[in-house]
């Protein structure tokens, strides 16, 4: 596809029950110096009036109102399948976008024609000069996910990562290439680490944009994490996936030798860990033995599906 200099971007942001969140998130998005633009929300299920309040305030941006809660990955693919731009902007709801990061996206794609994911540097909202993720980088022995927090050099146009999680721009033709998120087996959690790797092995390079800006409205991450939410742990249902969805992309991507290191050597002192945190944080009260029931079902999920698709 070959884009125009000017190319419509489709800004596709999936929520759920968080109506004050994307509201800042599409006022800010809202702001942008970019002149060609559109709004898609796609409302995952939500029961607190978000989809009646959006449409009140912002007539002009597109809601997609999905009857039942269907995660992550499928709101994205709702959304990117509605999309009319060549370049797709996803934006989880809980951030807040800088006028300029949609421009600086597309610029970079397009002095990049092997790029097919952009990500801007994710600062914290609570905390605006501190990074959040700057870049991704992964051990496949281990399976150790390490979001940098340095500061990139300002004057690089891009530069390669692993994946990106949370926000990101995709060129189009890439979700004809290469597919949509797998709503299946990564219906959330790592989804955007495994559709990063399914593009690179079709050629298309993953990219920071360092003249991109947000700001991830999350707790500030200390170390070392003592609490199930720096685990990414915010409900039981996401207990389940994080736990499953570690194997599953372990043993879909790091090989049979690595694999074999991780499930044997590091998985169980890590699994033990994550589950001794979920016990002793006071703030899940009653709910504690319900996340910890969900993360030990997710590893046996993880192990137990037979077949995992290319």
């Amino acid at each position: 596809m070959n884009l125009s200099s000017t190319p419509l971007v489709s800004v596709v942001v999936p929520t759920h029950n968080r109506r004050s969140a994307v509201t800042r998130c599409v006022e800010s998005i809202l702001r942008s110096d970019y002149g060609r633009f559109e709004v898609l929300v796609v409302d995952d299920g939500s029961s607190d009036g978000t989809s009646d309040h959006l449409g009140t305030v912002f007539p002009n941006v597109t809601l997609i109102r999905l009857d039942r809660i269907s995660l992550v990955s499928e709101a994205r693919n709702t959304g990117g399948k509605r999309a009319k731009g060549d370049l797709v902007f996803f934006v989880d709801d809980d951030n807040v976008v800088d006028p300029r990061a949609i421009s600086e996206l597309v610029r970079a794609v397009l002095n990049n024609p092997d790029v097919g994911i952009a990500g801007p540097i994710m600062y914290y909202l609570r905390d605006p000069e501190h990074i959040w993720c700057s870049g991704v980088s992964r051990n496949y022995w281990t399976s150790t996910t390490r979001f940098s927090t340095s500061k990139p050099n300002g004057s690089e146009d891009c530069y390669q990562t692993e994946d990106i999680p949370n926000s990101f721009m995709i060129r189009k033709s890439v979700f004809h290439d290469v597919g949509y998120f797998d709503q299946d087996m990564f219906a959330q959690h790592m989804e955007e680490a495994d559709f990063c790797q399914r593009a690179k092995a079709k050629g298309y390079r993953v990219v920071m944009v360092p003249r991109a800006s947000i700001w991830h409205d999350v707790p500030v991450r200390t170390w070392p994490y003592r609490g199930a939410r720096n685990l990414h742990i915010s409900s039981s249902q996401r207990a389940y996936y994080v736990a499953r969805n570690r194997i599953l992309f372990m043993r879909k991507y790091a090989g049979p030798v690595k694999f074999a290191f991780f499930a044997v050597v590091f998985l169980p002192p890590i699994a033990l860990s994550h589950i001794a945190m979920i016990l002793r944080e006071d703030g899940l009260g009653v709910q504690r033995t319900a996340f910890a029931e969900s993360y030990m079902r997710g590893l046996v999920d993880g192990f137990g599906l037979r077949r995992i698709p290319a």
